[in-house]
């Protein structure tokens, strides 16, 4: 089962999810979809509506994590599962560390929150320097894992624009398309004008 896009955002509304966090998760979606689309053009058999749903809710627990520790991406697989939503939860669960090297809605959604640094598409190298400079703080074993997802990111990377057929730094362009918000930041009138007439 998978939510309408405006179950999506109510459960998003429900658990306060910071406005940064939202215009994050909506530019992740943009990328997923995008992504998704031409990927289905190829004849890949790729779900767009679980991508969409799942890059939209994939940070609906980050919060909770940096409040109360955990890891929120396992914390929001669980949340999807007790609210009826396994086929979500199972990408959102991943969208940090994929479990396996396919070429799926999962590998979509993790790799397009790699290309996302607040609520702007920018390359692999300008997200985990980014990474870097917040979490590492000279730990080493911060700056290990770190690497680690890098390395894994250019895997999907080749992966996937190998699938799509286009260069990497074509998805920079989606920063010229107005995201899923108007640009005065009036957030919540778009998602009751667009986001909230989806099913």
């Amino acid at each position: 089962m998978i939510p309408s896009r405006k179950q999506a955002i109510d459960i998003m509304r429900a658990r306060h999810v910071p406005r940064h966090i939202i215009m994050h998760s909506l530019r992740v979606r943009q990328v997923a979809v995008t992504i998704a689309g031409m990927l289905i053009n190829t004849g890949r058999p790729i779900d767009i509506k679980l991508v969409d749903r799942a890059a939209i809710l994939h940070d609906v627990c980050k919060m909770d994590s940096i409040l109360s520790g955990g890891d929120h991406a396992l914390m929001g697989q669980k949340l999807m599962q007790e609210l009826g939503y396994p086929l979500v939860g199972n990408i959102v669960g991943q969208h940090v560390f994929l479990r396996e090297m396919t070429l799926d809605e999962a590998m979509v959604v993790n790799y397009s929150d790699k290309r996302v640094r607040q609520d702007v598409v920018v390359s692999l190298d300008q997200r985990f320097v980014d990474l870097m400079d917040r979490y590492a703080k000279g730990e080493e074993s911060i700056i290990r894992r770190i690497l680690d997802l890098y390395d894994t990111a250019k895997q999907e990377e080749a992966i996937i624009m190998n699938a799509c057929g286009i260069d990497p730094d074509w998805l920079v362009n989606l920063n010229l398309i107005p995201g899923d918000y108007i640009l005065d930041g009036r957030l919540e009138l778009q998602w009751e004008h667009t986001l909230g007439k989806a099913k």
